[in-house]
């Protein structure tokens, strides 16, 4: 099938993961941004799998709305956008990153990223069975 949109995948899991295995040694900060990063390569999988360029972007939501995805959906993801930033630059806000994230809102993060997964799971469930090469 599709190679580049495999490698984008693959990636996507794994940042996912990774932000899963941050949460129980209070990596909040990097949970909260790897839950974005799954979701960006995700989407950007998708691109790949439709035959459509890959957009050069971080915004999760220009990513969802040119997938002409659900607004309930765009809306859910959004709660991850600020996190690309926020989550690594201690400039950004009043708190240093890993100050500002505790278990709550990183789970909270984590548990959107699977949302979305699940929710695009039928588009890129094909790639899964494929082999690694």
């Amino acid at each position: 099938m599709n190679k580049v949109a495999r490698k984008w995948l693959r990636q996507a899991l794994h940042d996912l993961e990774m932000a899963q295995k941050n949460i129980p040694i209070q990596g909040y900060d990097v949970a909260a941004f790897l839950s974005h990063q799954a979701v960006e390569k995700l989407l950007k999988a998708v691109y790949a799998l439709r035959d459509r360029k890959v957009p050069k972007t971080h915004h999760i939501d220009e990513l969802a709305r040119g997938l002409g995805l659900q607004d309930e959906l765009i809306h859910v993801m959004m709660e991850l956008t600020i996190d690309y930033t926020f989550s690594r630059y201690p400039d950004v806000g009043d708190l240093i990153p890993f100050e500002a994230y505790d278990e709550k809102i990183a789970t909270g993060k984590v548990k959107i990223a699977e949302q979305v997964f699940e929710a695009l799971a039928g588009e890129f469930q094909p790639l899964l069975g494929e082999d690694n090469g």
